[in-house]
């Protein structure tokens, strides 16, 4: 089973300050990775203000999704990230019901012993 992430990023503004004396397509570097991982990347997307690139994603699992993110801190190329995983419409209506079908066995209150 394979997961969809999203996952923004904040470079690390000397990595930024390299990047304007020589432009890196920061697509192409993610595209490498994660298919070195087992994965595809969906799309890339450049932003401005709290984070720098939005890629979409597909992992064979989150430990991939992990090991990713373990590389582009470790290269010192991640100020931080934000991961939100993702799911089909039709997961996401699927979790609804399952939701409402487990209502019971959850309580915000812990039952007293």
């Amino acid at each position: 089973m394979t997961v969809t992430v999203a996952l923004l990023i904040k470079y690390e503004n000397d990595k930024k300050a390299e990047m304007l004396d020589t432009p890196s397509d920061r697509a192409a570097v993610s595209r490498k990775a994660v298919a070195a991982m087992g994965g595809r990347l969906i799309e890339a997307y450049g932003s401005v203000g709290e984070y720098d690139m939005l890629f979409i994603y597909e992992m064979p699992d989150m430990s991939a999704v992990a090991a990713n993110m373990n590389l582009a801190e470790a290269t010192g190329m991640a100020k931080y990230h934000k991961i939100i995983p993702l799911m089909s419409n039709d997961d996401f209506l699927a979790a609804q019901k399952k939701a409402g079908e487990l209502r019971d066995s959850y309580s915000a209150v812990a039952a007293a012993e």
